[in-house]
């Protein structure tokens, strides 16, 4: 035998067996360490599933989420970024102090009439302490970020599951793109639905009937048509066989909606439903607008499948990684108020109508929860959630937040809050006008202004000339060039009217001018 072949076979041989028993050996070491990250998760797992830990986790959470929605909220309202919208409430706050009717200028209706949201004369009153707008804001952001807390106790109570699924489930909220959007989007007292909903379904899980009913009646107090979504809680306690509570749940949210929206919101407002013209396109009363939609699905299913709504739908759902469809039962009681919302023909802000999310999303999130459970595995005492697809959702979640979420990085919120020459520039044009003036300014300035009797926003979107039926009951007028879109010619055609209808421009700076009526000039 060749001596030479032999010894080449010899170590190929060799080779072989040693590159077999490396490859065992990376293996090996990767299952090893696997397992010992499996068996340190689980045991920190162990280490936080205490009654300790449920008593803190969630309230250290709130607070965290609270604090950081406050300071956010806080930077855009600094830097004149939040909208008009806060200035209707800003404005109300202000009449109410004084004693007076809180009609809107802007909208000439009354705050209660256009949503029936009692619940703002209380949040009115604690306001007069401080700071009117910044008050709201840091109201709104506290109620979003305490929502964290019913959710982790429906994880860990109704759903039993373990620590990880309850932690990841309250991150998934924190970073969901609605609520981000809902807390830099002015200011709405339906924000309550969240935290409210959710505690009430849990205490109704407990058969705690009566802290069950205060949470319903605070829900209810803060949106007329809020009581669609009491009644879809409701429904869920009919699905949980408590079919007494939830008969009277269920009726008593109908039938808050029904009063509220046709005969309170009338009363107050201007004698029918305030909304009507958001349903027009069905008809042009409530009845109208009912049978519009019975004799017409398909026109009604056009409007549904629109492409805007879609995306609204995929905004509230895929971020927590589309779970709520596992668990329809607790999902479909809150279809109704959904259609609602989406049919309804209202002005889209720059960030959406996220008001619209709130009753919805404390429902998906009631459905997750119990998805997550229904996919888990028993353990010795709880449901144990695989860690992939805790890992799938947390990072769904961050990828719709950082895509989609008005806090976004893409945002550069660190820079929020700053006030170069120009924002100096529009709050120092308000100390030009007097307490009792009669002001109109653009959108961006509407809440420093709102504190005052008449307060009305200045549309600058299309160049105009202002004429004397216009700017008659106006005392001074604060005119933005940086948001106006108007050329040379037009803005030179605007000055000089204003001087011919007898306003003297006492402020120009950086675009900015303050225009004051004359003493003695109609």
């Amino acid at each position: 035998m060749n001596r030479k072949k032999f010894l080449l076979d010899q170590e190929g041989v060799f080779s072989v067996r040693s590159l077999e028993r490396t490859s065992e050996q990376v293996t090996t070491t990767i299952v090893n360490l696997r397992r010992k990250a499996d068996i340190t998760f689980l045991r920190w797992q162990a280490h936080f599933d205490s009654p300790i830990a449920d008593r803190v986790f969630p309230w250290f959470g709130a607070f965290l989420l609270s604090l950081s929605l406050t300071l956010l909220s806080l930077s855009r309202f600094r830097d004149l970024s939040v909208g008009e919208q806060i200035g209707y409430y800003i404005q109300a706050s202000h009449l109410m102090s004084i004693g007076e009717s809180p009609e809107i200028t802007q909208l000439g209706l009354n705050i209660f009439a256009l949503q029936a949201a009692w619940l703002f004369w209380p949040i009115s009153i604690a306001a007069r302490l401080f700071p009117t707008g910044e008050f709201l804001l840091t109201i709104q952001s506290l109620v979003l970020g305490i929502a964290v807390v019913p959710i982790w106790r429906i994880a860990r109570g109704p759903a039993n599951l373990r620590t990880g699924g309850a932690v990841v489930l309250t991150f998934a909220y924190s970073l969901h793109p609605s609520v981000h959007n809902l807390n830099l989007a002015g200011f709405h007292p339906e924000v309550v639905a969240i935290p409210g909903l959710l505690a009430a379904y849990l205490a109704g899980h407990y058969e705690k009937w009566w802290l069950s009913s205060g949470l319903i009646f605070l829900v209810l107090t803060s949106r007329a048509d809020l009581g669609l979504a009491v009644a879809a809680i409701g429904i869920i306690f009919l699905l949980e066989n408590k079919k007494v509570a939830g008969r009277i749940v269920s009726l008593c949210g109908l039938a808050w909606f029904l009063i509220m929206a046709f005969w309170v919101q009338p009363a107050i407002g201007s004698g029918g439903y305030p909304h009507i013209a958001a349903f027009r396109h069905f008809g042009s009363s409530p009845l109208d607008v009912v049978f519009g939609m019975l004799s017409d699905p398909l026109g009604l299913l056009k409007d549904l499948l629109v492409r805007s709504n879609f995306e609204q739908l995929i905004l509230i759902i895929a971020p927590v990684l589309f779970l709520p469809l596992i668990h329809l039962r607790y999902l479909l009681p809150a279809v109704p108020l959904l259609i609602f919302y989406l049919i309804a023909d209202v002005p889209v802000g720059v960030l959406g109508n996220p008001q619209q999310d709130a009753a919805v999303l404390a429902v998906v999130f009631i459905a997750a929860t119990y998805a997550l459970m229904k996919m888990g595995s028993s353990g010795v005492s709880r449901i144990i959630v695989g860690g992939k697809i805790l890992t799938v959702l947390l990072l769904t979640a961050s990828v719709f937040f950082i895509r989609d979420s008005a806090s976004s990085p893409f945002e550069k919120p660190w820079e929020w809050g700053k006030r170069d020459e120009t924002d100096i520039a529009r709050v120092t044009s308000v100390f030009w006008l007097g307490e009792d003036a009669s002001v109109a300014v653009p959108t961006n300035m509407y809440s420093e202004i709102a504190e005052r009797k008449n307060a009305y926003v200045l549309e600058v979107d299309i160049p105009f000339i202002p004429n004397s039926d216009q700017l008659k009951h106006l005392d001074a007028v604060i005119f933005d060039e940086n948001i106006a879109d108007w050329s040379n010619s037009e803005l030179i055609r605007f000055e000089e009217k204003m001087i011919k209808l007898g306003f003297d421009r006492r402020y120009d700076s950086e675009g900015i001018q303050t225009w004051i009526r004359k003493p003695g000039v109609d």
